[in-house]
């Protein structure tokens, strides 16, 4: 691959790049567009010569001549015209992919339009302890803005990076793996070319469900038997076209292999019925990871996440060589609704052999298979992060690398100028929680902004542990697993109330924090219950925290809880308030020292239109 360029410094630097490969790509399809429509032309005029040579020429060897001159010409000016539209489609599908760029780096459409939740994705995991708190799926969430993958694969990839906690070493990785992927911008162009059509892909759960089903056992002399009466049935049909044999010699015969291929098949039809419908769909999907593995075989990395990502689509073969010995037997199985199958089917048993085919392949490479699908989805989700980072450069106060500490580190979460990454022209705060300041107590009326700053911390630790940078203008953390009870509601269905909800969360918060460093988030605790209750309820749950080592902040309107914060247990209050006290709605959102001592209960009500 040809050294790409450098990674773009500024957000103005980014939409320029973008600007100038589409302006590059238009150029290229209007080149294409052009050509395709002189050859067509041509071919027109061509026509019409030779129908005047047709009609109106008296010497015939000069007409066949001409005819065939002229014929070869059309038809090489039609071949000509179709690669031409094939370049073409290329071309438009790279206009496409960097309009939906620009679109995401000048904010007017920062989301993909992908949730994480579509019907048949099945991404995500029920009770998780921090994925909904924090946005992470969804509509205008973490996911949609980051979902620039290819594949159902990659989006499956992208949601374990921000969903599942890996140690510290895998982390620094990934890092590594999205810093050397960040500049290959032709690299992520060939990406989104892979597959006939962009829309071409399943979800990453129907590859689950096609490995998982047993494949049927069939006796090794069915496979002979069937490609001998194959064999037989085309004999003695071009015996009959070549006149070898007498028809009433060979129909009798015919007969007789067609009787037996066709009791065989529906033998065998109950056990193969299931893997016929499930394989119907795959053959394009097959052919597009075969042609993206291969992609990833061929490029040279440095870092050894993406180096081991290519070994394991090597072992314990190779796994493009095998995709596309599948892809045989799945197009006859492709082929199984077209009209003119039918016939090929009957002399040759191509549904019934196809399926055997794929049994056996199954069998023999099902285990690997996983493991080469699991390596794509993994590198389509680190691209889609290196997309992200060279979209959000690396730039004083606004975006940066966090500095991912070892464990053996105290636990500490350290920001500078921390930002919401979902929110364009964020409020940023500073965030020092560690050995010195252990939990903070955000007190500050609704609406103050406590939520989104407890999501901000949140949700810029998942991006340092995926791999990205982070919207902060720097981030220090040592390896902590999240905990979240943030937005937490009532359910119906379940039978759950928001209180016993938020009892639950809390419960596996505490759980989490007795195994592993914590950083818990938690939102107006224990709101469902009275100031007395709450306070009690609110110091167990804290005091158990803090005895496993755990940091982190809860915020809360009642000023009650202020005393859980203390020199003792290095807690620290802080609030979130207008800092005008003649428009206690005027908020800044900004982190303030203290406890929070106005209040807007009768601002709100005025907002409204109630006086009091």
């Amino acid at each position: 691959m040809n050294p790409s360029p450098a990674a773009p410094r500024s957000a103005a630097e980014v939409q320029a790049r973008y600007a100038e490969l589409r302006a590059l790509h238009q150029h290229t399809h209007n080149v294409l567009a052009l050509r395709r429509r002189r050859a067509l032309q041509g071919a027109a005029a061509i026509g019409v010569i030779l129908l005047v040579h047709l009609f109106h020429f008296a010497n015939p060897f000069a007409v066949a001549w001409l005819l065939y001159a002229e014929t070869f010409a059309i038809v090489a000016l039609v071949v000509y015209s179709m690669r031409q539209q094939a370049e073409i489609d290329r071309a438009q599908r790279l206009l496409s992919f960097h309009d939906r760029s620009l679109r995401r780096a000048d904010a007017t459409e920062p989301q993909s339009g992908r949730t994480g939740l579509e019907p048949g994705q099945e991404l995500r995991t029920p009770g998780h302890i921090y994925e909904q708190g924090l946005d992470l799926l969804g509509p205008n969430s973490l996911f949609g803005q980051l979902a620039t993958t290819r594949t159902g694969l990659g989006e499956r990839g992208l949601v374990r990076y921000l969903l599942q906690p890996v140690p510290h070493e895998e982390t620094l990785l990934r890092q590594q793996a999205v810093k050397e992927l960040l500049p290959q911008s032709a690299l992520r162009e060939k990406i989104a070319l892979l597959g006939t059509s962009s829309f071409q892909q399943i979800a990453a759960s129907f590859f689950d469900t096609w490995l998982a089903d047993a494949s049927p056992i069939v006796h090794p002399a069915v496979r002979p038997i069937l490609a001998l009466t194959a064999i037989l049935n085309v004999t003695l049909l071009l015996a009959g076209l070549t006149h070898l044999l007498a028809w009433s010699t060979i129909f009798p015969n015919l007969a007789l292999t067609l009787c037996v291929q066709a009791a065989i098949a529906l033998y065998l039809r109950p056990r193969l019925l299931s893997l016929l419908n499930t394989s119907a769909r795959l053959r394009p999907n097959v052919h597009l990871i075969a042609d993206g593995l291969a992609l990833l075989q061929s490029t040279v990395f440095d870092s050894p996440k993406l180096k081991g990502l290519q070994c394991a689509t090597l072992q314990p073969t190779g796994a493009v060589k095998q995709l596309k010995q599948l892809e045989t037997p799945l197009t006859v199985i492709e082929q199984r609704s077209k009209e003119w199958y039918f016939a090929v089917s009957l002399l040759l048993a191509g549904g019934t052999q196809a399926a055997i085919s794929i049994a056996l392949w199954k069998r023999r490479h099902a285990g690997a298979m996983r493991v080469w699908l699991d390596a794509w989805s993994e590198f389509e989700a680190l691209n889609a992060l290196a997309a992200y980072a060279f979209e959000h450069p690396v730039e004083e106060g606004c975006d940066a690398w966090p500095e991912l500490l070892p464990a053996t580190h105290p636990p500490l979460y350290e920001a500078r100028a921390l930002g919401h990454p979902l929110l364009p022209n964020a409020v940023t705060n500073d965030i020092a929680l560690g050995p010195d300041c252990r939990f903070y107590l955000i007190s500050g009326s609704n609406m103050a902004g406590k939520s989104t700053l407890l999501r901000s911390i949140g949700i810029n630790a998942v991006l340092a542990y995926a791999g990205a940078p982070v919207r902060a203008a720097s981030l220090r953390l040592t390896p902590l697993a999240l905990g979240t009870s943030l937005a937490l509601t009532d359910s119906l269905a379940e039978g759950r109330s928001k209180f016993l909800a938020e009892v639950e969360r809390l419960a596996a918060i505490l759980s989490s924090s007795a195994s592993s460093p914590l950083l818990f988030l938690v939102d107006e605790i224990f709101s469902g219950t009275n100031s007395e209750d709450r306070r009690a309820a609110a110091r167990a749950v804290l005091e158990g925290l803090l005895a496993n080592q755990a940091i982190g902040a809860l915020s809360t309107h009642d000023l009650a809880l202020a005393d859980l914060a203390t020199p003792a247990n290095t807690g620290r209050n802080v609030h979130m308030a207008s800092p005008n006290p003649e428009d206690p709605l005027a908020f800044d959102y900004k982190l303030k020292p203290g406890v929070n001592t106005a209040s807007s209960a009768r601002a709100i009500l005025r907002l409204i239109g109630i006086d009091t």
